[in-house]
């Protein structure tokens, strides 16, 4: 293979030693030694609370996400009969919730511009089919640029008429590149105008079947929980730092889109599902405490699985007793594993949340606050609807799209700098 010989060189001269980081006081990854992130910024958006700060200690808590002041709990409730998502999407990108009228004109609008040209389908989706859809929202997304008649605006008013574009036409987008990618001689279906995110993505994957009312208020919870997540997260972040640039809105949610696609980010949920996979393959009886005990334990000392120690879908960088969009979805879960007679797996899932905590604690030594993440009941709750495993992350992008949006417009309005951390120079010490 041309410049194999070079293979060992460039691991060598681009590795810096862990003990320079901590000798420098190197925030890695922008995270402080507890785990916690670096302030770099401001936000109205959201808040992620998973501990309390009591007498200088990190006390852990039940996990708390708000959206604009509000606690998804509630949202989950008060969306006065209204889809919750387009809900959501108000919400977020104007800081307050909506009336009907305006909620009317919202749907109108998303519905208005939700199709896509069939020349723009044809070049940009049909004719360049690819098997990773977050690689194709990536391309088609940045090709929407082409359709903008003010693409390069930073204008906070016009870029939020451009986020409600984009999240009309998202769901149409994951639609189409799956079914052509996928399936032989799809039939590509233009959802009615009446229908809301959750049922116009279902009615087009099932290529014009229309989803139960339950099938798509699943669904539209699974949107509302995955909206939006602080500032800090990856993405998000990667949304604020390409906005600081004064860089277009498309280019700016394309960065956020590669980012979303890593599996340490918004691809976790897949892994997930591999994983159980898995487990279901090794383990008799699903029933058995000591038997999946066991197998976890494998799992944990990378004797099993991917050998990576990891159980997917248990712990996260902020929640310590409770991820609050995993509480929701898991009692969801559970009705809808009942509905499509599942409920077996599904109290394997619960059993591994039990186990799972106890077989860290009891193989590595760690008093860690474990709990399951949303990420470890959404896999489970899109296949209980037959969404395909592809079509994971991207449904997770879609979502997201509304709470980068919300922070794009923020950076517009109060960033006002380029976001510019320092990297400090090391020579190379030959080892």
């Amino acid at each position: 293979m041309e410049f194999e010989h070079l293979r060992h060189e460039i691991i060598e001269m681009n590795t810096i030693a862990d003990e320079m980081y901590s000798q420098l006081d190197v925030k890695r990854g922008l995270r402080n030694a507890d785990g916690s992130g670096v302030l770099a910024g401001l936000s109205r958006i959201s808040s992620v609370v998973g501990v309390l700060q009591q007498n200088g200690a990190r006390v852990p808590t039940d996990g708390v996400l708000k959206y604009r002041g509000r606690a998804i709990h509630d949202l989950v409730k008060d969306t006065n009969g209204l889809s919750r998502f387009e809900y959501i999407i108000f919400l977020l990108l104007t800081g307050r919730v909506p009336s009907k009228d305006e909620m009317h004109q919202l749907q109108q609008f998303l519905s208005h511009h939700r199709s896509l040209t069939r020349e723009f389908t044809d070049h940009l989706i049909r004719a360049l089919p690819s098997k990773n859809i977050m690689n194709k929202l990536q391309t088609v997304v940045s090709a929407l640029y082409t359709q903008d008649g003010r693409p390069e605006t930073i204008d906070p008013y016009e870029n939020f008429l451009k986020s409600l574009m984009i999240l009309s036409k998202l769901p149409v987008i994951v639609a189409y590149s799956y079914l052509l990618a996928y399936e032989t001689n799809p039939e590509l279906v233009v959802p009615e105008p009446t229908m809301n995110t959750s049922e116009a993505l279902l009615y087009m994957l099932r290529q014009g079947k229309k989803p139960t009312s339950f099938e798509s208020d699943i669904l539209d919870l699974a949107l509302l929980l995955h909206a939006e997540h602080g500032g800090g997260n990856n993405s998000s972040f990667t949304t604020y730092v390409v906005t600081s640039s004064a860089s277009d809105i498309y280019g700016t949610i394309t960065a956020a889109l590669g980012s979303l696609k890593g599996p340490l980010h918004g691809a976790a949920n897949k892994k997930v599902m591999d994983m159980m996979s898995d487990i279901k393959s090794h383990v008799s009886n699903w029933a058995d405490r000591s038997e999946v005990r066991a197998y976890l334990e494998r799992i944990v000392r990378k004797e099993a699985y991917d050998n990576s120690g990891k159980i997917y879908g248990l712990g996260h960088a902020v929640y310590t007793k409770s991820d609050p969009r995993a509480v929701i979805l898991k009692e969801k879960a559970k009705e809808l594993a009942e509905q499509v007679g599942r409920s077996d797996e599904f109290d394997l899932y619960c059993l591994i949340e039990e186990e799972g905590p106890q077989v860290f604690q009891s193989v590595k030594g760690s008093d860690k606050l474990i709990a399951p993440n949303v990420d470890f009941f959404s896999g489970f709750v899109y296949d209980c609807l037959n969404i395909p495993v592809d079509i994971y992350t991207p449904l997770f992008a879609m979502a997201r799209t509304a709470g980068w949006c919300a922070h794009r417009i923020e950076e517009i309005l109060s960033g006002r700098r380029v976001i510019r951390p320092a990297y400090k120079f090391v020579e190379f010490e030959s080892r």
